[in-house]
């Protein structure tokens, strides 16, 4: 469902992960190339609830490396309450969205990506 709505608005380099891990994995090695960091990984997208690695932990891996925190993170779950809400916060997570809120996903993703583009 996520990939299809990004899909529709445009965005078509996109990289679906089943769990945390294999996204770490997939961006971990990314530090060591901060020039090709925005073409392999402009923005992560995430669940909380994930195999292998859970989101939150993910985030705090993404925004603790030097060069990873400038990927804007956004968490993408069912479980955003608002105690969730400030852990996220606490891991440095950009937004965080309920998972009904697919509409507004796309608003927040552009937002976060010009924001990058103007930090430049």
């Amino acid at each position: 469902m996520i990939q299809d709505s990004l899909e529709k608005a445009g965005y078509t380099n996109l990289h679906m992960f089943a769990n945390g891990q294999e996204l770490w994995d997939y961006i971990e090695p990314l530090a060591e190339e901060p020039a090709n960091l925005e073409r392999h990984a402009a923005l992560v997208i995430t669940d909380i609830e994930m195999p292998s690695m859970d989101g939150h932990r993910l985030t705090k891996l993404i925004k603790s490396d030097p060069v990873l925190r400038e990927i804007p993170v956004i968490i993408f779950s069912s479980l955003v309450t608002e105690e969730m809400r400030v852990k996220g916060k606490e891991l440095g997570a950009d937004e965080q969205l309920s998972k009904p809120e697919i509409g507004h996903l796309v608003d927040v993703m552009d937002g976060l990506l010009d924001k990058k583009k103007q930090a430049r």
